[in-house]
């Protein structure tokens, strides 16, 4: 397995499809739930791959699963926010 030591930089968008590779969604699962196209998936993911030096997406979705319990004390973070609750 490639090993990343450093964080590079990423997008908020880069993160939340880092997010859902690291629950092994495919690119149209992704899409569907970012309400993006496949095609934009695939950008992210190329551009992680390249900033993270990763072979492939499996290494992406290994990092994301790490590096999410790491942040969440065991919980891989969630790609959208919580929803908002209404004023009452």
């Amino acid at each position: 397995m490639c090993r990343v030591t450093a964080r590079p930089a990423i997008s908020t968008r880069e993160a939340e499809v880092l997010a859902l590779l690291g629950e092994h969604l495919g690119n149209a699962e992704i899409g569907a739930r970012l309400f993006i196209s496949v095609r934009t998936v695939e950008t992210h993911v190329s551009s992680l791959l390249r900033k993270f030096g990763a072979p492939d997406r499996r290494v992406l979705a290994q990092l994301a699963a790490e590096w999410g319990r790491v942040a969440r004390g065991g919980k891989v973070a969630p790609a959208l926010p919580s929803p908002v609750t209404s004023f009452v």
